[in-house]
Protein backbone atom coordinates (compact mmCIF):
# COMPACT_ATOMS: atom_id res chain seq x y z
CA UNK A 1 0.00 0.00 0.00
CA UNK A 2 2.93 2.59 0.92
CA UNK A 3 4.53 1.78 -2.92
CA UNK A 4 0.97 2.24 -3.98
CA UNK A 5 0.68 5.99 -2.52
CA UNK A 6 4.37 7.17 -3.23
CA UNK A 7 3.59 6.19 -6.58
CA UNK A 8 0.64 8.17 -6.99
CA UNK A 9 2.20 10.91 -5.21
CA UNK A 10 5.15 10.63 -8.16
CA UNK A 11 2.57 10.27 -10.94
CA UNK A 12 0.67 13.39 -9.35
CA UNK A 13 3.66 15.65 -9.06
CA UNK A 14 4.79 14.48 -12.63
CA UNK A 15 1.19 15.04 -14.02
CA UNK A 16 0.04 18.27 -12.12
CA UNK A 17 0.45 20.74 -15.19
CA UNK A 18 -1.00 18.50 -17.85
CA UNK A 19 -4.13 18.49 -15.38
CA UNK A 20 -4.17 21.47 -15.28
CA UNK A 21 -4.60 21.80 -18.82
CA UNK A 22 -6.71 19.26 -19.16
CA UNK A 23 -10.61 19.75 -18.33
CA UNK A 24 -10.67 16.19 -18.21
CA UNK A 25 -9.54 14.99 -15.77
CA UNK A 26 -11.25 16.10 -12.45
CA UNK A 27 -9.91 15.69 -8.58
CA UNK A 28 -12.70 15.36 -6.08
CA UNK A 29 -13.28 14.02 -2.89
CA UNK A 30 -14.87 14.21 0.87
CA UNK A 31 -13.58 14.20 4.47
CA UNK A 32 -15.84 13.88 7.13
CA UNK A 33 -14.23 13.58 10.66
CA UNK A 34 -16.33 13.06 13.96
CA UNK A 35 -15.77 13.19 17.84
CA UNK A 36 -18.20 10.54 18.90
CA UNK A 37 -19.52 9.75 22.20
CA UNK A 38 -20.28 5.93 22.02
CA UNK A 39 -21.96 3.52 24.59
CA UNK A 40 -22.89 -0.18 23.30
CA UNK A 41 -25.68 -0.37 25.81
CA UNK A 42 -26.77 -3.27 28.40
CA UNK A 43 -26.92 -6.18 27.01
CA UNK A 44 -29.22 -9.37 27.21
CA UNK A 45 -26.78 -11.33 29.08
CA UNK A 46 -26.57 -8.91 31.74
CA UNK A 47 -22.91 -7.27 31.03
CA UNK A 48 -23.57 -3.56 31.28
CA UNK A 49 -22.58 -0.89 28.25
CA UNK A 50 -19.17 0.57 28.23
CA UNK A 51 -18.94 3.88 27.07
CA UNK A 52 -16.12 5.60 24.70
CA UNK A 53 -14.82 8.75 23.03
CA UNK A 54 -13.82 8.09 19.57
CA UNK A 55 -11.89 10.62 16.85
CA UNK A 56 -14.02 8.65 14.33
CA UNK A 57 -13.90 8.83 10.32
CA UNK A 58 -17.05 8.46 7.74
CA UNK A 59 -16.16 7.29 4.49
CA UNK A 60 -13.96 10.01 3.26
CA UNK A 61 -12.68 9.56 0.04
CA UNK A 62 -10.64 10.55 -2.92
CA UNK A 63 -10.91 9.84 -6.46
CA UNK A 64 -9.77 10.83 -9.87
CA UNK A 65 -12.42 10.95 -12.87
CA UNK A 66 -12.67 12.38 -16.13
CA UNK A 67 -14.50 11.81 -19.77
CA UNK A 68 -13.10 12.20 -23.20
CA UNK A 69 -15.52 13.44 -26.34
CA UNK A 70 -14.98 11.15 -29.31
CA UNK A 71 -17.56 12.84 -32.23
CA UNK A 72 -20.88 11.91 -32.64
CA UNK A 73 -22.54 11.98 -29.32
CA UNK A 74 -20.36 9.63 -28.17
CA UNK A 75 -18.22 9.57 -24.92
CA UNK A 76 -15.55 7.64 -22.58
CA UNK A 77 -15.45 7.95 -18.91
CA UNK A 78 -13.61 7.01 -16.17
CA UNK A 79 -13.06 6.99 -12.51
CA UNK A 80 -10.77 5.62 -9.88
CA UNK A 81 -11.83 6.47 -6.12
CA UNK A 82 -10.58 4.86 -2.80
CA UNK A 83 -11.53 5.62 1.20
CA UNK A 84 -9.20 6.62 3.11
CA UNK A 85 -9.01 6.92 6.89
CA UNK A 86 -7.65 10.56 7.80
CA UNK A 87 -7.96 9.01 11.68
CA UNK A 88 -5.77 6.51 11.52
CA UNK A 89 -4.00 6.43 8.13
CA UNK A 90 -4.50 2.95 7.62
CA UNK A 91 -7.08 0.14 6.39
CA UNK A 92 -7.86 1.11 2.76
CA UNK A 93 -7.10 -0.13 -0.50
CA UNK A 94 -6.56 1.87 -3.80
CA UNK A 95 -9.90 1.92 -6.26
CA UNK A 96 -11.86 0.54 -3.54
CA UNK A 97 -14.99 2.51 -4.03
CA UNK A 98 -16.34 3.16 -7.45
CA UNK A 99 -14.06 2.49 -10.42
CA UNK A 100 -14.83 1.67 -13.79
CA UNK A 101 -14.27 2.48 -17.34
CA UNK A 102 -16.53 2.77 -19.75
CA UNK A 103 -19.00 4.77 -22.57
CA UNK A 104 -21.58 6.94 -22.57
CA UNK A 105 -24.28 8.01 -25.57
CA UNK A 106 -27.59 8.35 -26.90
CA UNK A 107 -27.87 4.15 -25.84
CA UNK A 108 -27.15 5.58 -22.44
CA UNK A 109 -23.83 4.60 -20.24
CA UNK A 110 -21.98 1.32 -19.94
CA UNK A 111 -19.32 0.86 -17.55
CA UNK A 112 -17.04 -1.86 -16.52
CA UNK A 113 -15.17 -2.50 -13.04
CA UNK A 114 -16.32 -2.06 -9.68
CA UNK A 115 -19.57 -0.25 -8.63
CA UNK A 116 -22.57 -0.27 -6.32
CA UNK A 117 -25.68 -2.15 -7.14
CA UNK A 118 -28.99 -0.55 -8.10
CA UNK A 119 -30.41 -2.01 -5.16
CA UNK A 120 -27.81 -0.68 -2.79
CA UNK A 121 -27.87 2.82 -4.41
CA UNK A 122 -31.97 3.55 -4.59
CA UNK A 123 -32.12 5.69 -1.52
CA UNK A 124 -33.23 9.04 -2.74
CA UNK A 125 -34.85 11.19 0.42
CA UNK A 126 -34.06 8.46 2.87
CA UNK A 127 -30.20 8.46 3.10
CA UNK A 128 -29.92 12.07 4.29
CA UNK A 129 -28.09 11.75 7.70
CA UNK A 130 -24.27 12.07 8.21
CA UNK A 131 -21.65 10.46 10.82
CA UNK A 132 -22.89 7.02 11.89
CA UNK A 133 -26.71 7.68 11.90
CA UNK A 134 -27.03 6.44 8.19
CA UNK A 135 -29.98 3.80 8.81
CA UNK A 136 -30.97 3.16 5.21
CA UNK A 137 -27.53 1.50 5.28
CA UNK A 138 -28.12 -0.48 8.57
CA UNK A 139 -31.95 -1.18 8.35
CA UNK A 140 -33.30 -0.90 4.28
CA UNK A 141 -30.17 -2.64 3.03
CA UNK A 142 -30.45 -5.59 5.58
CA UNK A 143 -26.92 -4.97 7.70
CA UNK A 144 -29.55 -5.35 10.77
CA UNK A 145 -30.78 -8.65 10.01
CA UNK A 146 -27.39 -10.14 8.91
CA UNK A 147 -28.61 -10.11 5.31
CA UNK A 148 -26.71 -7.65 3.67
CA UNK A 149 -27.43 -6.74 0.40
CA UNK A 150 -25.23 -3.23 0.62
CA UNK A 151 -23.79 -4.23 -2.25
CA UNK A 152 -20.39 -2.64 -4.42
CA UNK A 153 -19.85 -5.55 -6.59
CA UNK A 154 -15.96 -6.57 -8.50
CA UNK A 155 -16.05 -7.23 -11.88
CA UNK A 156 -19.41 -5.18 -12.72
CA UNK A 157 -21.51 -4.73 -15.91
CA UNK A 158 -22.89 -1.41 -15.08
CA UNK A 159 -26.07 -0.15 -17.35
CA UNK A 160 -27.68 3.82 -17.15
CA UNK A 161 -30.39 4.07 -19.19
CA UNK A 162 -31.08 7.66 -20.95
CA UNK A 163 -33.80 9.88 -19.04
CA UNK A 164 -37.16 9.22 -20.59
CA UNK A 165 -40.19 10.91 -19.25
CA UNK A 166 -38.15 11.45 -16.32
CA UNK A 167 -37.40 7.67 -15.85
CA UNK A 168 -34.34 6.31 -15.53
CA UNK A 169 -33.22 2.23 -15.73
CA UNK A 170 -30.46 1.31 -13.96
CA UNK A 171 -29.41 -3.01 -14.01
CA UNK A 172 -25.72 -4.67 -13.22
CA UNK A 173 -24.45 -8.00 -13.89
CA UNK A 174 -21.41 -9.47 -12.05
CA UNK A 175 -20.44 -12.88 -12.95
CA UNK A 176 -18.88 -15.16 -10.73
CA UNK A 177 -15.24 -15.62 -12.18
CA UNK A 178 -14.59 -18.70 -9.92
CA UNK A 179 -17.31 -20.84 -10.78
CA UNK A 180 -17.30 -24.52 -10.21
CA UNK A 181 -19.47 -27.03 -11.49
CA UNK A 182 -21.34 -26.68 -7.86
CA UNK A 183 -21.76 -23.00 -7.09
CA UNK A 184 -22.27 -19.82 -9.62
CA UNK A 185 -22.00 -16.76 -6.98
CA UNK A 186 -23.36 -14.20 -9.95
CA UNK A 187 -25.45 -11.17 -9.40
CA UNK A 188 -28.34 -9.25 -11.18
CA UNK A 189 -29.42 -6.31 -9.78
CA UNK A 190 -32.12 -3.35 -11.26
CA UNK A 191 -33.83 -0.27 -10.83
CA UNK A 192 -36.17 1.76 -12.28
CA UNK A 193 -36.79 5.32 -11.25
CA UNK A 194 -38.94 8.62 -11.60
CA UNK A 195 -37.76 11.75 -10.84
CA UNK A 196 -39.76 15.01 -12.14
CA UNK A 197 -37.63 17.19 -9.39
CA UNK A 198 -40.65 17.09 -7.04
CA UNK A 199 -41.93 13.62 -6.58
CA UNK A 200 -39.44 10.45 -6.65
CA UNK A 201 -40.76 7.02 -7.02
CA UNK A 202 -38.68 3.84 -7.30
CA UNK A 203 -38.26 0.04 -7.35
CA UNK A 204 -35.12 -2.18 -7.22
CA UNK A 205 -34.54 -5.74 -7.00
CA UNK A 206 -31.19 -8.09 -6.09
CA UNK A 207 -30.33 -11.65 -6.42
CA UNK A 208 -27.09 -13.26 -5.24
CA UNK A 209 -26.86 -16.61 -6.74
CA UNK A 210 -25.19 -19.09 -4.11
CA UNK A 211 -24.80 -16.37 -1.51
CA UNK A 212 -25.98 -18.51 1.76
CA UNK A 213 -24.57 -21.52 0.66
CA UNK A 214 -24.69 -23.68 -2.37
CA UNK A 215 -28.03 -24.02 -3.93
CA UNK A 216 -29.19 -21.22 -1.32
CA UNK A 217 -29.35 -17.78 -2.89
CA UNK A 218 -30.22 -13.93 -1.43
CA UNK A 219 -33.03 -11.66 -2.70
CA UNK A 220 -33.83 -8.40 -1.88
CA UNK A 221 -36.88 -6.61 -3.47
CA UNK A 222 -37.34 -2.25 -2.56
CA UNK A 223 -39.65 0.69 -3.00
CA UNK A 224 -38.71 4.09 -2.37
CA UNK A 225 -40.78 7.28 -2.69
CA UNK A 226 -40.23 11.03 -1.68
CA UNK A 227 -41.07 14.37 -2.43
CA UNK A 228 -39.45 17.72 -2.11
CA UNK A 229 -41.52 20.99 -0.98
CA UNK A 230 -39.70 23.74 -0.78
CA UNK A 231 -37.16 23.59 1.81
CA UNK A 232 -38.76 20.08 3.48
CA UNK A 233 -37.73 16.67 1.97
CA UNK A 234 -39.76 13.63 3.07
CA UNK A 235 -38.73 10.25 1.89
CA UNK A 236 -40.09 6.80 2.73
CA UNK A 237 -38.32 3.24 1.71
CA UNK A 238 -39.64 -0.50 1.85
CA UNK A 239 -37.18 -3.65 1.07
CA UNK A 240 -38.09 -7.20 1.49
CA UNK A 241 -34.89 -9.64 1.78
CA UNK A 242 -34.88 -13.25 2.41
CA UNK A 243 -32.22 -16.06 2.73
CA UNK A 244 -33.38 -18.80 1.14
CA UNK A 245 -35.10 -20.84 3.51
CA UNK A 246 -33.23 -19.56 6.76
CA UNK A 247 -33.53 -15.92 7.39
CA UNK A 248 -36.15 -13.34 6.16
CA UNK A 249 -36.91 -9.46 7.11
CA UNK A 250 -39.12 -6.72 6.04
CA UNK A 251 -37.29 -3.30 6.36
CA UNK A 252 -38.80 0.38 6.50
CA UNK A 253 -37.41 3.64 7.25
CA UNK A 254 -38.55 7.32 7.09
CA UNK A 255 -36.55 10.80 6.80
CA UNK A 256 -37.25 14.15 7.06
CA UNK A 257 -34.80 17.21 6.41
CA UNK A 258 -36.09 21.19 6.46
CA UNK A 259 -34.04 23.54 5.48
CA UNK A 260 -33.44 26.87 7.15
CA UNK A 261 -30.90 29.31 5.90
CA UNK A 262 -27.61 27.78 6.77
CA UNK A 263 -29.16 25.12 9.08
CA UNK A 264 -30.62 21.58 7.86
CA UNK A 265 -32.76 19.90 10.67
CA UNK A 266 -33.00 16.18 9.97
CA UNK A 267 -34.77 13.16 11.60
CA UNK A 268 -35.15 9.35 10.69
CA UNK A 269 -36.50 6.21 11.62
CA UNK A 270 -36.05 2.66 10.77
CA UNK A 271 -37.38 -0.67 12.03
CA UNK A 272 -36.34 -4.53 10.39
CA UNK A 273 -38.48 -7.10 11.75
CA UNK A 274 -36.92 -10.09 11.17
CA UNK A 275 -37.31 -13.97 11.21
CA UNK A 276 -34.94 -16.93 11.70
CA UNK A 277 -36.63 -19.70 9.71
CA UNK A 278 -34.25 -22.38 11.42
CA UNK A 279 -34.81 -20.88 15.05
CA UNK A 280 -38.54 -19.17 15.32
CA UNK A 281 -37.99 -18.67 19.05
CA UNK A 282 -35.36 -16.14 18.52
CA UNK A 283 -35.97 -12.50 19.22
CA UNK A 284 -34.45 -10.51 16.02
CA UNK A 285 -36.31 -7.40 15.65
CA UNK A 286 -33.90 -3.63 15.46
CA UNK A 287 -35.03 -0.09 15.42
CA UNK A 288 -33.27 2.85 15.10
CA UNK A 289 -33.70 6.38 15.03
CA UNK A 290 -31.75 9.75 14.79
CA UNK A 291 -31.90 13.71 14.66
CA UNK A 292 -29.54 15.97 13.56
CA UNK A 293 -28.71 19.25 12.47
CA UNK A 294 -26.23 20.64 10.22
CA UNK A 295 -25.15 24.13 9.99
CA UNK A 296 -23.10 24.98 6.46
CA UNK A 297 -19.98 27.31 6.75
CA UNK A 298 -19.54 27.37 2.57
CA UNK A 299 -20.98 25.61 -0.16
CA UNK A 300 -18.11 22.67 0.35
CA UNK A 301 -18.15 23.04 4.10
CA UNK A 302 -20.55 22.10 6.87
CA UNK A 303 -20.55 21.21 10.68
CA UNK A 304 -23.07 19.26 12.34
CA UNK A 305 -24.07 17.33 16.05
CA UNK A 306 -26.47 14.33 16.00
CA UNK A 307 -28.31 11.66 18.02
CA UNK A 308 -28.70 8.49 17.61
CA UNK A 309 -29.44 5.33 18.63
CA UNK A 310 -30.19 1.15 17.21
CA UNK A 311 -32.74 -0.99 19.71
CA UNK A 312 -31.72 -4.79 19.90
CA UNK A 313 -34.19 -7.28 20.42
CA UNK A 314 -33.14 -9.69 23.08
CA UNK A 315 -31.16 -12.04 20.67
CA UNK A 316 -30.26 -8.93 18.12
CA UNK A 317 -26.85 -7.57 18.06
CA UNK A 318 -26.95 -4.56 15.46
CA UNK A 319 -24.66 -2.19 15.46
CA UNK A 320 -23.00 1.31 13.80
CA UNK A 321 -21.29 0.34 10.17
CA UNK A 322 -19.45 3.39 9.67
CA UNK A 323 -16.53 3.22 11.78
CA UNK A 324 -13.17 3.48 11.11
CA UNK A 325 -12.17 2.67 14.97
CA UNK A 326 -10.58 -1.03 15.51
CA UNK A 327 -11.44 -1.68 19.04
CA UNK A 328 -14.57 -0.25 19.95
CA UNK A 329 -16.94 -2.18 22.58
CA UNK A 330 -18.70 -5.04 20.87
CA UNK A 331 -22.18 -5.19 20.45
CA UNK A 332 -24.07 -7.87 22.54
CA UNK A 333 -27.19 -9.42 21.78
CA UNK A 334 -29.67 -7.28 23.31
CA UNK A 335 -27.71 -4.04 23.46
CA UNK A 336 -28.72 -0.67 22.44
CA UNK A 337 -25.78 1.22 21.22
CA UNK A 338 -26.19 4.82 20.99
CA UNK A 339 -23.80 8.06 19.54
CA UNK A 340 -23.80 11.33 20.03
CA UNK A 341 -21.41 13.20 17.74
CA UNK A 342 -20.19 16.38 16.52
CA UNK A 343 -18.35 16.79 13.18
CA UNK A 344 -17.17 18.16 10.29
CA UNK A 345 -17.19 17.75 6.60
CA UNK A 346 -15.82 19.24 3.82
CA UNK A 347 -16.57 18.04 0.28
CA UNK A 348 -14.00 19.17 -3.18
Amino acid sequence: MNKQLIALAVLGAISAPAFANDSSVTLYGRIEMGLEFYNNGDATDGSKGISAQRVEGYASRIGFKGEEKLGDGLSALWQVEQKVNVDSGSGTTFADRNSFVGLKGEFGTLLLGRHDTPFKALNKYVDIMWGNAEQHEIINNGKAAGMSLHTRRNNAIHYVSPKFSNMVIRAQFSPDEEKTSTTNKNLFSFSGEYDDGTYFLGAAYEGQRDAVATGQDRKGYKLNGGVKLGDTTLGANYSTIENENTKESDNWSFAVSHKMGNTTLKGIYGISKVDDLKAPTKQLDVSMYGLEVDYSLSKRTAVYGLFTQIRNDRDAAAKFENSTSPNTPVVKAGGDPRIISFGVRHSF
